[in-house]
């Protein structure tokens, strides 16, 4: 304890900075509940003796939970991490819980309004884990903050390969037990990381240098091997327990080998201790001349710390003076502030960039995730039998897309490429947004009755959705600042909410409108096909009204790309100019 208590301000800071973000890691790998729906959802649709429109808007439930999202970024700025996470998990707990309770037949089936709360709860909890995830990637990690909150929420892709290894361990053929682990999973971890995990309220600014860096490279290195490992998991032979064991074994092996990070920085500093007490001893090194500046220093004021870089020793005073000037000047609560900087959420919604990024989204993310909500029906409508092998691909595939989406991020900021002039960042949403586009083209005029078409256009849409949610993060506290992020944010995705209500409704219509043209409503009313379309046709309009859908938001990015170029190309000189330094 003595050695730990005797190191540098600023490794004590990296240690603690790195637990708090593999712990968020961590989080993220059990919080993708929803991603799992489709597992259930074709039980939970014959048990209640509901059509396909009814079981869309059970989806749309969830995805609506995220509308009030922004009481959990609100909640993360005055409630302590701890209170946070128990709010999530207790709502994760009743939603997905009661739904086990109906689906293992334990209770008789709930009124349709009653399971649509249910939904609408666990859905929202979502939201509370993602909030304290997103803000202690960012806050830890400001100036690589794309690459940061990209890892984060890259492990939510896990989530269905975990808990399909262990549905397959525990139970195996039991969809009910995954809204059991849905419900307890959350609930252990929880509370096993909110004695780890603390968001910083301070608003304190740390530091990075080149090591961070060198850490963040090989987390992401650690990523890819454990995204790689999670696509191939579901092509390995399954069935027996012993190798579901051995399966399961290596994927939490993968998530442990993280913690090597904030160990390895813990071990630096002690072998450099010697060194930095022999620095302290100096007073050629301890005494700075006039004309030196310090690396590093701390401002207190009466609300938070600030952290400020090259700080003139010469007159310090007038740097506070000029700090509390800039920091006392105030927009009217009715204008909007030029991009870049904080928003409340009326400047917010009174902002045309930030409604031009929200339909972007709209168009982009949100429709991949409402395929992947109806992924359970599409897989059954074209008689296939491996739904939850698709969900866990598509997961494995968004895992992937949340790591590569930060490595532009490093690509800017190697020394060699930093002359050219990078991609605002929402160019990035629409280059992720033409391959979508093109899986649902394949999908609609190749025939999707092929597990090749099958495989590759949802391997395609699951890699895009992970990589445009994943750079949504950095794109919201980059244009609308960070003081309200976890709030603003929310904002956003509640275009998940609509989309799915639309995207959802709409598909519904035209699947049961297909069942009913048909014939297959001849079948009795109390036979287990009376609400089942079946053939190409359930789905192929629904594909061209989403690839329609993702094209048009493309032409939405391309307007989005030319209005924030100014911001991106001061916030490139910006990190150029932090790289000098260093």
């Amino acid at each position: 304890m003595d050695s730990i208590s005797k190191m540098p301000r600023s490794k004590l800071l990296a240690i603690k900075r790195w637990s708090c973000f593999i712990a968020a890691i961590w989080l993220q790998s059990i919080s993708g509940t929803n991603f799992d729906f489709s597992d259930y959802s074709s039980d939970l649709k014959q048990i209640m003796g509901i059509n396909q429109i009814q079981l869309n808007s059970l989806a749309v439930a969830s995805d609506l939970g995220k509308i009030m999202g922004w009481v959990a970024g609100l909640a993360c700025a005055f409630l302590p991490t701890w209170a946070v996470l128990a709010i999530g998990m207790s709502l994760g707990l009743v939603g997905y819980g009661v739904q086990w309770l109906i689906l293992s037949q334990i209770i008789q089936p709930l009124a349709y309004w009653q399971v649509y709360m249910l939904c609408f709860l666990a859905g929202n909890s979502i939201c509370w884990f993602n909030t304290v995830s997103f803000k202690a990637a960012i806050e830890n990690f400001p100036s690589d903050r794309g690459m940061a909150s990209g890892l984060s929420t890259s492990y939510v892709g896990l989530s269905p390969v975990i808990y399909s290894g262990l549905s397959s361990i525990l139970d195996p053929g039991n969809p009910s037990l995954y809204l059991l682990l849905n419900s307890i999973v959350p609930v252990v971890l929880g509370v096993i990381l909110a004695v780890i995990l603390h968001v910083s309220q301070s608003q304190m600014e740390p530091i990075e240098d080149d090591a961070d860096r060198k850490f963040m490279i090989l987390c992401t290195l650690i990523a890819l091997g454990t995204a790689v490992y999670s696509i191939v998991f579901e092509f390995l032979p399954h069935g027996k327990r012993q190798l579901e064991l051995v399966y399961f074994g290596v994927l939490i092996l993968l998530l442990l080998a993280p913690i090597y990070i904030p160990f390895k920085v813990s071990i630096n500093s002690l072998r450099n201790e010697v060194k930095v007490n022999a620095y302290i001893s100096s007073p050629e090194q301890h005494n700075p001349t006039s004309n030196e500046r310090c690396e590093v220093g701390f401002i207190e004021t009466e609300e938070n710390k600030i952290n400020i870089q090259s700080l003139d020793i010469e007159n310090p005073l007038q740097t506070l003076q000029n700090f509390n000037d800039i920091k006392s000047r105030k927009f009217r609560l009715t204008s909007v502030p030029p991009l870049g900087e904080e928003h409340g959420t009326l400047q917010l919604l009174r902002s045309i960039d930030f409604w031009l990024y929200y339909f972007v989204y709209f168009c982009g993310g949100t429709v991949g995730i409402v395929y992947m909500n109806n992924l359970g029906q599409i897989v059954q409508s074209l008689g296939y039998s491996k739904t939850p092998i698709l969900v866990s691909l598509v997961s494995s595939f968004g895992f992937f897309g949340r790591i590569v989406s930060g490595l532009p991020d490093y690509i800017q900021k190697c020394r060699k490429l930093r002359k050219y002039r990078p991609l605002p960042r929402p160019a990035w949403i629409g280059i992720w947004m033409v391959p979508m586009f093109g899986a649902f083209f394949m999908l609609r005029f190749m025939n999707p009755t092929s597990s090749v078409v099958l495989y590759v256009s949802t391997a395609i849409i699951g890699t895009s959705v992970g990589a445009i949610s994943a750079i949504a993060i950095p794109i919201s506290s980059e244009m609308f600042g960070m003081k309200s992020f976890g709030v603003n944010h929310n904002i956003l995705v509640t275009n998940i909410a609509f989309g799915s209500l639309i995207f959802g409704e709409v598909a519904g219509i035209i699947y049961d409108d297909s069942h009913s043209s048909s014939g297959m409503d001849k079948h009795p009313k109390d036979s287990a096909d009376w609400h089942l379309c079946m053939g190409t046709q359930c789905y192929e309009k629904t594909f061209l009204l989403w690839g329609c859908v993702c094209l048009f938001g493309i032409v939405l990015c391309v307007a989005l790309c030319m209005r924030t170029r100014e911001l991106y190309e001061s916030i490139h000189k910006k990190q150029c100019q932090e790289i000098d330094q260093n």
